[in-house]
């Protein structure tokens, strides 16, 4: 079934109007005709079947025919990012939605080869919040993730402050603990929300990792092998959610 996003202050009794991006994709790419059924998601994770009475390339109408709210996924994930290159943090950011991310957090860290200026932030930010709809809609996730402003590791480290819950970082140092003996750990102590720091393909510096471990963030080892930024990120999201399946 073909999916569309419907804002929360859209949904109405009876007919509703799918925006005029929503109804460009369902009319002109998916070629959705009147009287086709399609699910709608509000990215806050509320799901319905509608009916489509008005298709329209600026404005579909539709009319909510059955709709339910889905309960929040525990624990909840942040994934503080550092940058990578363009397609793979497109691609990081893709897959992370589809591995149920709640927030991502980009960050500028002193070995990354990525680095984006001020003035170019807005526009970014606004790209991977788009693609990362676009991965709700695929994967059927009903709660679309915040993506938060690209800023420096230390100010990720000042709101962490205000965050509940537990927070790590991928470590290539002695010490680290195995992401299984982590996780376990804070299943059994209900943990509701874990951030993960990912770093550069150059690690984070040693600066940074002596923020990390002053503002009290466990270091953990993804075994053996290195691996790429990108591929560490939904390594330990895949991670997260076998631990809390298992």
């Amino acid at each position: 079934m073909k999916r569309c996003y419907l804002a929360s202050e859209n949904w109405q009794e009876g007919s509703a109007f799918l925006s005029e991006a929503e109804s460009r994709h369902l009319v002109g790419v998916l070629r959705a005709r009147a009287g086709e059924r399609i699910e709608v998601l509000d990215g806050a994770g509320r799901v319905g079947t509608a009916e489509i009475l008005e298709p329209n390339a600026k404005r579909t109408e539709v009319r909510i025919l059955s709709q339910t709210t889905m309960e929040p996924q525990v624990p909840r994930r942040i994934l503080a990012q550092a940058l990578v290159r363009e397609q793979q943090m497109d691609s990081l950011i893709q897959k992370a939605v589809e591995l149920g991310v709640h927030e991502i957090w980009p960050l500028q860290t002193d070995h990354a080869v990525v680095k984006i200026r001020p003035a170019d932030a807005a526009k970014k930010s606004a790209r991977w919040q788009a693609i990362a709809l676009s991965s709700c809609k695929q994967s059927g996730n009903p709660w679309l993730p915040i993506i938060a402003p690209v800023r420096k590791l230390t100010d990720a480290l000042v709101d962490l402050r205000e965050a509940r819950g537990a927070a790590c970082f991928g470590a290539l140092q002695p010490g680290a603990l195995p992401l299984p003996t982590y996780f376990g750990r804070l299943r059994q102590e209900n943990c509701p929300q874990v951030t993960m720091f990912i770093g550069p393909e150059g690690d984070f510096s040693a600066t940074e990792v002596a923020a990390l471990l002053a503002a009290g963030v466990q270091p953990v080892t993804f075994g053996q092998r290195v691996l790429r930024a990108e591929t560490a990120a939904l390594f330990i999201l895949a991670a997260l959610e076998y631990a809390w399946m298992s």
